[in-house]
């Protein structure tokens, strides 16, 4: 993983765990932090491979 795309992870690591409730589509979650869709997904896939998110039926993920 490259450098910027793992400042990412963990700044958006650090956003679910200051929003506990949070719960976004990746659409959603590109549109909140201003990223390309193909980034939000990297970064999403990412946290979930790490165990930290789940995704809910309905495409939304949350923090485990």
């Amino acid at each position: 993983m490259d450098k910027i795309l793992m400042k990412l992870v963990q700044r958006i690591r650090e956003e679910f765990q200051e929003a506990p409730g949070l719960r976004l589509t990746t659409d959603q979650a590109a549109r909140f932090w201003g990223l390309d869709l193909q980034t939000s997904e990297a970064v999403l896939r990412e946290l979930r491979r790490a165990g930290f998110l789940l995704q809910r039926s309905d495409g939304r993920y949350q923090q485990c």
